[in-house]
């Protein structure tokens, strides 16, 4: 068959019942020669749910069947990886010698066709490609209408009858009896709504705490009300506060290098107070005298002290709260949130102390006990007269690190510099208590910002690199999943890491480095200082200039570049103020340099940079407070790769799994506990699975940890571990896992695998079992951490510890274990040398006599690494032994014979001999409460898999099915007796939520009207007026909601007319518009005609071919944002993050351009920056999308083909 005939075998109906098409035709169109576009009625395959692509179009992927379906490797592009929820763009590849499928989008995919005027051609045998053609472009002679016309908010509607009528056949989703009550939602939705609380906080178990009582909100208010700032949050209020303090401090450095801080040089004293006091006020800059700098100094010093003593205890152990070893919690002390109040102030303290300090050790004018002799000297060194008699008083010039000119009183000056060179320098101080050595103080400068970014590192939340679907996380979705979970992070020192992208928590500790940066070069390269008093008064202000700028210059790139904060307004507020030091650096070197209109620079440039800097931090305060909060999506809903098949993962998540997940958590049988806290023990590095700590007994617990496992393995790994449960192996399995539970968990353990460990003298360690999936982690006493998932190695590491050899050493390090903390029996002889040492040729020691000390008894200690306890006994790992014969003699264990390998060496057999007594007191009670820890964890594991199995997720959670069919698969998997009859009880639920969702996936234009209600309600029901008020017919949880019966265009306007949310002349906070409603019917109508001659055709810029949605998206994909279409998981979440715009979300806001462009530079950046909006626009711009529409009667019409062809002619 022709192509023409193919035309007009699909055209011949509309040619019969259109009267505008058959007027055209008797105008004089020649059918004979009409060019066809096949991409308007070519159908290529079918599409399934995450298939490979053809490879044509792009490069064939492989899959693998998991969990959750299919999951793309590894190796495509992000844009298909992202999540794996993506719709693919073709059914695989095509055989061009078999006839394509003819499909009908607008055909529901359950039940009989519609009708007869909606189904397309079934006889393949009647169809072929066009021989020599392009299936998804033709050129094209009549002018399209560009994307943001279309969608603008005056622009005319876009009349689409074809799509109007078939909606309009669309039945009416009938539920069962009793939903139809505007005021009943769905079970078990209701009991959600009961709780107050949303699924996350279900899930976590606790909510966040109310601004009032939170810590950091009580600090936070109290410093912003003082600096009369405010912000969105509490904290980014402190980091607002934060930001101000270190624009402050800097900014007073910079202005002193113009405003000296004593003398007479400044003539007018508002000038003095605005650009001089009143910064230097705000940093504490105080000083100006020597007495002032002394007494500034102590004080500093005490508070330092005190400050420091209690952040390193508070620190020693912040490991603990995010990393756990064994299967032990290791509970936090107190809320400490006084932690919160020491870090901050240490962060403000730092600068004032370290300026100090650098102050006194080069002795700045400020320390001079004379007037400063190098001001208007005309010679170089300066001449003056003496003081006095030269035997009572100094040289003139002999003025640096004294206290006084006279030689017959005291000189402080050395006690200054040892104070201050006790801040700058590493400083350790330790005293006895109780047995302990604590380490009081170490300096600030440098050792603080280090520690800082040690706890940092060790405190940030951990981002699970899987969804809840089993699916990988794009970047895009690992930074959501981070900022979700700052939300609600309880430990101690998120306040320092909080305000911060991934990866860029330690920015605060980073950012003391720059201040110390800016210090040295202000306080040290200084004309009056003793170090530089003797140079040129000219080069080194210059110098000084100079270097202060490329140091601020380098800040200010590096924040262009990194822009560490969470928020864009923050980054623009840290940019601000980066640039104003920049200003302020390049206006210094322009006065230092004496260039014209030095006057003006003095005094207006100067005054502008002061009101610019104050001014923008406290706007960037004020409009953070109120963030754009409007058409918030988690995916990108007109994107034509949106997964909208009935199988679709997203419908499946939002309508089955949540109510699953309410089922259980809301039932009181089944519920979590209260106060359990549901803390996992997890590697940093997800080096292994997740294990929920503490288990209490509750199906909740179980399903939630469930949960945790899949989003950190994924799919593909849980499948694999529920096969190996469950399957043909399940004996040999539990075999293993039973004798290793029973005899080689816990400390002592001991693996030696093929390669090499580095850093590893000694392999043994702790060891614990994760039962699913089935993985033997062993942290090393000293060296990292191994872990064991493959049958060989398990049986391996069973076979090494059962061996007599492992056996008898294991006893060893039992008995030594035994004999931890008591006073045994070694004598050892302690040689003393007697005599000078000599300072010179290398600290040489001169020796000539020497003393012996005898030692008959001991203290032995065991040095750990990691931190378990249980019953009062250290099980963790780590066993370095020491004897400690008084308070300064300790020795090694190698004097007792104990080497790496712990061999039961002639010396140590002597000493194990010389304390059996000890041995046997305490030996039967450290083996039997290693037994008992033992035994403890076997149990828990057992616990939990007959409360729920492993397997409910796949049985359950992730299967949408009819309530007898999931009783049946409960009554047969299930052990736990309230789950059975939470199943059993609640078929009225599950029957509901089956028909939601049986409802929802007729047809793909049911599911895409579904998703993109559910995510409006979701994300906008609290920002969009009028959607809370009428919430019974936009929530999807009642069955009155409209997100189940798609609407003409004509009855959906009246709908947001009559509710308030649509007006004739659209108003400037109006969601709803008129070009809205062009881009939502626009998709839908891709979704329902697709691939055929009613589908709308787009154009690329002035590009003269015709793409339908799927072919833009493939076009696009190399030069756009990569961000796919999102993840769409969460539950509910209706708070902003600021993100790059979704593909979609780009391409159809791009303005119209010709030629190539670049990537979006900083200036894309400007609205999200300024608080104006959370999007922006990211990756390399289109040149525009047009569509196939022209302007007819005041409305947007599609072009006919036919009027296509006659404008070609």
């Amino acid at each position: 068959m022709a192509v023409q005939d193919l035309v007009e075998l699909y055209e011949s109906h509309r040619t019969q019942s259109s009267t505008n098409h058959q007027t055209n035709s008797k105008e004089g169109t020649n059918k004979s020669t009409l060019k066809p576009s096949p991409a308007r009625f070519i159908k290529r395959a079918q599409r399934h749910d995450e298939v490979s692509v053809d490879v044509s179009r792009k490069a064939g992927i492989s899959s693998t069947n998991t969990l959750h379906g299919d999951v793309l490797n590894a190796d495509i592009t992000e844009a298909a990886e992202s999540n794996g929820e993506t719709m693919p763009l073709v059914g695989g590849n095509v055989d061009v010698g078999s006839p394509p499928v003819i499909y009908d989008r607008a055909l529901p995919a359950y039940g009989p066709a519609i009708g007869s005027n909606f189904e397309t051609l079934k006889n393949p045998n009647q169809t072929f490609y066009p021989p020599n053609s392009d299936t998804t472009k033709v050129a094209f002679s009549h002018t399209p209408v560009a994307a943001t016309v279309v969608f603008a908010r005056t622009a005319p509607p876009l009349h689409l009858p074809r799509l109007d009528g078939y909606l309009s056949t669309l039945p009416t989703p009938s539920f069962s009896r009793g939903s139809e009550n505007k005021e009943t939602m769905f079970p078990p939705m209701d009991q959600l709504a009961r709780t107050g609380l949303s699924l996350e906080n279900l899930e976590a178990n606790g909510s966040s705490a109310p601004l009032w009582r939170n810590r950091t909100t009580i600090l936070s208010s109290s410093v912003n009300w003082l600096l009369g700032l405010m912000g969105s949050s509490v904290l980014a209020s402190f980091y607002s506060l934060q930001g101000v303090s270190n624009t402050v401090q800097i900014f007073a450095l910079i202005l002193s290098t113009i405003v000296p801080h004593a003398g007479g040089n400044v003539g007018d004293k508002w000038r003095r107070l605005f650009l001089g006091t009143i910064p230097n006020v705000l940093a504490l800059n105080f000083a100006s005298t020597l007495l002032q700098s002394l007494f500034f100094l102590l004080i500093f010093m005490v508070i330092a002290f005190g400050l420091l003593y209690y952040f390193y205890v508070s620190a020693c152990h912040c490991d603990r709260y995010n990393t756990i070893e064994g299967l032990q919690h290791a509970a936090t002390k107190g809320k400490r949130w006084g932690l919160l109040i020491v870090t901050f102030l240490l962060t403000v303290i730092y600068l004032p102390l370290s300026t100090m300090a650098v102050h006194v050790l080069v002795w700045s004018e400020d320390l001079w006990v004379v007037p400063n002799p190098y001001v208007n000297a005309t010679t170089s060194p300066p001449v003056l007269p003496p003081l006095g008699p030269a035997n009572k008083f100094r040289d003139p010039l002999d003025f640096c690190w004294t206290t006084t000119m006279k030689r017959n009183e005291v000189n402080y000056a050395p006690v200054a510099i040892v104070l201050s060179a006790t801040i700058l320098s590493f400083v350790r101080l330790a005293i006895t208590f109780s047995n302990w050595k604590l380490l009081i103080f170490r300096q600030l400068t440098i050792w603080f910002p280090i520690a800082l970014r040690r706890v940092i590192r060790q405190s940030v939340p951990k981002v699970d690199k899987f969804t809840e679907l089993g699916r990988p996380r794009s970047k895009v979705d690992m930074d959501s999943e981070y900022h979700r979970l700052l939300q609600r992070d309880n430990n101690p020192f998120a306040f320092l890491y909080s305000g911060f992208r991934r990866r860029w928590g330690t920015y605060e500790s980073t950012y003391l480095f720059a201040k110390l940066s800016t210090l040295v070069i202000i306080a040290v390269l200084d004309p009056n200082n003793c170090f530089f008093r003797t140079g040129s008064r000219l080069t080194i202000p210059i110098v000084r200039q100079v270097l202060l700028l490329l140091s601020t210059l380098g800040f200010f790139i590096a924040q262009c570049i990194f822009a560490p904060f969470l928020d864009p307004v923050n980054n623009a507020s840290e940019w601000i103020s980066r640039l104003n030091y920049v200003a302020t650096a390049a206006t210094a070197l322009a006065i230092t340099l004496n260039v014209p209109g030095k006057n003006v620079i003095n005094t207006y440039v100067l005054y502008s940079i002061y009101i610019i800097t104050y001014g923008l931090s406290f706007y960037f305060s004020v409009i953070d407070l109120n963030i754009t909060q409007r058409a918030v999506k988690s995916i990108d809903i007109f994107s034509p790769r949106l997964n909208t098949s009935p199988s679709s993962l997203h419908s499946t998540r939002r309508i089955w799994q949540e109510a699953i997940a309410t089922l259980l958590l809301t039932t009181p049988s089944c519920a979590i506990p209260k106060d359990q806290a549901m803390c996992f023990a997890q590697a940093k590095g997800s080096e292994f699975p997740p294990y929920l700590l503490d288990f209490q007994g509750s199906p909740s617990e179980r399903f939630v940890e469930n949960l945790k496992i899949l989003r950190e393995v994924g799919s593909l790994a849980y499948s694999r571990a529920i096969a190996l449960t469950t399957g043909p192996d399940y004996a040999w399995y539990r075999r293993l896992e039973d004798e290793i539970q029973k005899e080689y968990t816990g400390p002592d353990s001991y693996w030696k695998g093929g390669p090499a460990i580095p850093n590893c003298t000694s392999f043994f360690g702790n060891a614990w079992w994760i039962p699913f999936p089935p993985t033997l982690v062993i942290q090393y006493d000293d060296g990292p951490c191994a872990v064991l998932r493959e049958a060989s190695d398990l049986e391996a590491y069973i076979a090494q510890n059962s061996s007599p050899d492992i056996q008898r050493r294991r006893q060893v390090r039992m008995s030594l274990r035994a004999l931890e903390g008591q006073t045994v029996h070694w004598p050892y002889e302690r040689i003393n040398s007697i005599g000078s040492q000599q300072f010179w040729c290398c600290w040489r020691k001169r020796y000539t006599a020497s003393t012996s000390t005898s030692y008959r008894f001991c203290k032995l200690r065991i040095k750990r690494k990691g931190h378990l306890m249980w019953h009062g006994l250290h099980l963790g790992s780590g066993f370095r032994v020491e004897l400690e014969y008084s308070e300064r003699l300790q020795v090694s264990g190698t004097v007792i014979g104990l080497n790496d390998d712990f061999d039961l060496t002639s010396t140590l057999a002597r000493f194990l001999e010389l304390n059996m007594a000890l041995i046997d007191q305490r030996h039967h009670r450290i083996e039997t409460e290693m037994c008992n820890y033992r035994r403890y964890n076997r149990r828990a594991c057992r616990w939990k898999s007959r409360v729920l199995t492993y397997q409910f997720l796949t049985n359950v959670y992730d299967k949408p099915q009819e309530a007898d069919e999931l009783a049946r698969g409960a009554v047969k998997f299930e052990c736990d007796a309230r789950v059975c009859q939470l199943i059993l009880r609640s078929e009225a639920a599950i029957a509901a939520t089956y028909q939601r969702f049986g409802a929802v996936s007729k047809s793909e234009a049911a599911t895409w009207w579904y998703i993109f209600w559910d995510d409006l309600w979701r994300r906008n029901h609290d920002t969009i007026k009028g959607l809370q008020r009428h919430a019974t017919e936009f929530n999807p949880h009642y069955a009155t909601s409209i997100a189940y019966n798609p609407l003409p265009r004509a009855k959906l306007e009246s709908f947001l007319t009559q509710r308030g949310l649509l007006h004739k002349k659209p108003r400037w906070n109006d969601f709803f518009h008129s070009g809205f409603l062009n881009k939502l019917y626009l998709r839908l109508n891709d979704a329902v005609f697709r691939d055929s001659s009613r589908a709308i055709m787009f154009h690329l810029g002035d590009d003269m071919c015709e793409f339908d949605m799927e072919d833009i998206d493939l076009a696009t994909q190399g030069r756009n944002s990569t961000l796919g279409t999102g993840g769409g998981t969460d539950h509910d979440l209706s708070w902003i993050r600021a993100r790059p715009a979704y593909r979609w979300e780009g391409l159809l806001n791009d303005p119209p351009r010709s030629g190539t462009h670049n990537k979006q530079n900083w200036l894309g950046k400007l609205g999200a920056w300024f608080g104006i909006t959370p999007l922006w626009r990211s990756g390399q711009p289109s040149n525009g999308i047009f569509i196939d529409v022209r302007l007819k009667n005041g409305r947007f019409v599609l072009i006919d083909n036919s009027v296509s062809s006659m404008g070609s002619h």
